[in-house]
């Protein structure tokens, strides 16, 4: 790769801060279990029980794997979770698939969930091995008083690859330095690559609204890594494929943006953060 410059001028490390991410443009279709896909059916295990919402009280930042804390207690009975994506190593060999796994499987609990950083479903992620699978699950129904914008819609995926660089909270101090930003600057600097919002494996988080706290892994403490991006809308950003401006992506949160999953690159199955932004 050759030396990036910002305004002209070689940047130490800047070239370390690209990453490339699989912008996945979701496309209306009909996949099948054992396909990549937004919403749709899942190559879920017929003798496997189909997971219920791990809501617990109090609140907490946090929505993972093992532990969700709503803003408001569970009224009812514990709520089923609906297909949100699915993800097979053939097709996305970038995701950090654990060894024995060929597959990603996202939940959503499509009831609102409240917490300090976002407001929208909860999350579960499921690796699991596909030649284990024998006879596939009839998914339940989505729960009573399940959110409209909370039931993906069935996509498939159009995916090309784009470099990112991030946004000024994600640069190390020695590049801010060599750029002449400030301490305690927040904007970027005038001139720096837009980061859009849009569906994508892996890249940067394209904050806007949201802080970036708290994103340590709360089992060993290393940093997490932004893993899976699903925005409610897909916007063009020159990247070879055709995309219209404002395409909804059949969910919408509580306001236009991404849900951002945070995985740890130390081990993909500890728990998971998520970030609306």
């Amino acid at each position: 790769m050759r030396q990036l410059t910002y305004d002209g001028v070689p940047i130490p490390g800047l070239n370390d801060l690209v990453r490339t991410a699989i912008r996945l443009h979701p496309a209306p279709g009909e996949p099948r279990p054992d396909e990549s896909h937004f919403g749709g059916p899942l190559l879920w295990p017929g003798e496997e029980p189909w997971p219920e919402c791990p809501v617990t009280w109090p609140p907490d930042p946090d929505a993972s794997d093992d532990a969700w804390r709503s803003g408001h207690p569970l009224d009812g009975p514990v709520p089923v979770m609906v297909s949100a994506a699915q993800f097979f190593r053939d097709d996305f060999p970038e995701l950090p698939f654990p060894e024995g796994t060929d597959v990603l499987q996202i939940l959503f609990c499509p009831l609102e969930h409240d917490s300090p950083y976002h407001r929208g479903p909860a999350v579960r992620l499921v690796w699991r091995d596909s030649a284990e699978v024998g006879d596939i699950a009839v998914p339940p129904p989505a729960p009573e008083g399940a959110e409209a914008g909370f039931l993906p819609e069935q996509c498939v995926f159009e995916p090309c690859s784009i470099d990112e660089l991030p946004r000024l909270c994600d640069f190390p101090q020695e590049t801010r330095a060599a750029l002449g930003i400030p301490e305690g600057a927040s904007d970027d600097p005038e001139g720096w690559p837009e980061l859009d919002h849009y569906s994508k494996i892996g890249g940067w988080t394209a904050w806007s609204g949201a802080d970036r706290v708290d994103l340590g892994c709360r089992e060993c403490g290393a940093e997490l890594r932004q893993t899976i991006a699903l925005a409610t809308e897909e916007h063009e950003v020159g990247c070879g494929c055709e995309v219209t401006e404002g395409e909804p992506a059949g969910w919408s949160f509580f306001h236009q943006g991404v849900l951002n999953i945070f995985t740890c690159p130390a081990d993909v199955t500890h728990p998971v953060k998520v970030r609306i932004d």
